[in-house]
């Protein structure tokens, strides 16, 4: 609306330049053509002035016009011959002053007012980026990313273990974090934050299994057997000795500590140690149970044998009835168990009631093998660190249709 005006009152002062403004009086019409424009763009004003603060520029615009019809009447004066015209557009140029104080009166005070609300709203900003900062260190130490300062942010590497987590964050939960292989690639990967093995926290998970939960499944390299409700995993179908193993990569992160424990059963006739049909190194089925190596070649971690029963024939290194030795790489570095109780063990049973491995439920000549201090869990450490992958392997040395070891659960851990 204000831009019609302004067209008009500019058009209508253009044609009276040509035809009125030459010495002669002013037309009538063209002043009555003022006033009513005047009229109109005050009354555009106030509704500007009654309206929100997305009306102060068109206010802006209005003054502006008043200005132009201001001068255009002005020069109406200047030009006209006539006593009571010129006194007309003096009480126009009143008006027109009067009310382009009035409207500039209101729009500054429109304007003041947008100073203090500039200022709440700087201080509302200021809040939520205090609030924001906050969240996003929350947020970085709990993916491992290292926020002490602006200028540090973009270069701090990421920390390489659960354990330096824990070290620079004591609180941390839990959970699963990023951390740095030895080549400076990110990895995501769950951490262990409470006591494992007596050895503190920051643990790195690196495999976990548990059949118990049926949405869990039995790795590829492993037969999933299913007996009275008891899911567990062992070796594939065979009628000679067999190691069939799945490998845990490390991702090239650094590890010297080895926590670990694996749950499992005794299925048919396995026998301990004793290793008839084997030869006794470690790329062999050395004992009937799982054999947990890192590196090429393999590196001796950890033994879980299953003994073939718990009262005479336990076959059991440290089974106080017909105990059989152990390779000199295994050391002290073993469990040993039987699943079957009070009777001889007969093939292709699968002895659920008493899991190996468990220090539970130990018959009277195994008492030894379940009086280890961490047992069910293991601990290993080394006198350097490694980025080797660990193996974890089913080994017996008679088939399946005599004698098989099963899983029936594990967690492995390192730092």
């Amino acid at each position: 609306m204000y831009s019609i005006l302004l067209v008009l009152c500019i058009t209508s002062y253009s044609s009276s330049a040509s035809n009125t403004l030459d010495g002669t009086c002013v037309n009538p019409t063209t002043l009555s053509f003022i006033e009513n424009s005047l009229t109109n763009i005050s009354d555009q004003l106030k509704g500007s002035s009654c309206s929100s603060d997305g009306a102060t520029t068109e206010g802006l615009t209005g003054l502006l016009q008043l200005a132009l019809v201001k001068e255009l009447a002005k020069d109406y004066k200047d030009k006209s011959c006539d006593k009571e015209e010129r006194n007309l557009l003096n009480r126009i140029n009143a008006s027109i002053a009067n009310k382009i104080d009035a409207s500039t009166a209101a729009t500054d005070a429109r304007l003041n007012a947008i100073e203090p609300q500039l200022t709440s709203l700087q201080s509302q900003v200021s809040s939520l980026s205090s609030d924001l900062n906050k969240l996003s260190r929350l947020l970085a130490k709990h993916v491992n990313v290292t926020l002490d300062d602006e200028e540090e942010a973009p270069s701090s590497p990421l920390l390489s273990s659960c354990d330096a987590i824990l070290s620079k964050w004591p609180n941390s939960p839990s959970g699963y974090y990023n951390l740095a292989d030895v080549n400076g690639h990110s990895h995501h990967v769950y951490c262990h934050m409470e006591t494992l093995c007596g050895k503190g926290g920051g643990w790195r998970r690196i495999a976990s299994l548990n059949m118990t939960d049926p949405n869990e499944k039995c790795p590829t390299q492993f037969r999933t057997y299913s007996q009275n409700g008891v899911r567990a995993c062992g070796r594939p179908v065979t009628n000679s000795g067999s190691c069939d193993g799945i490998t845990f990569p490390s991702r090239d992160i650094k590890y010297s500590e080895v926590c670990g424990k694996v749950i499992g059963y005794q299925d048919g006739k396995p026998n301990g140690a004793a290793a008839y049909h084997a030869n006794r190194d470690i790329n062999s089925a050395y004992i009937d149970g799982i054999s947990l190596t890192h590196g090429n070649p393999r590196k001796h971690i950890w033994s879980l044998i299953s003994g073939y029963t718990d009262i005479n024939q336990n076959q059991c290194p440290c089974g106080s009835h017909t105990p059989y030795p152990v390779p000199l790489f295994v050391g002290s570095h073993y469990y040993c168990e039987a699943g079957c109780h009070n009777t001889q063990a007969s093939f292709n049973t699968l002895y659920t009631s008493d899991p190996l491995w468990d220090g539970k439920d130990c018959g009277s000549i195994e008492t030894t093998c379940c009086q280890r201090t961490l047992i069910p869990w293991f601990y290993r450490s080394f006198t350097h660190s490694t980025t080797d992958n660990i193996e974890m392997r089913l080994c017996c040395d008679e088939g399946t249709n005599n004698e098989d070891v099963l899983i029936k659960e594990y967690e492995i851990y390192v730092k």
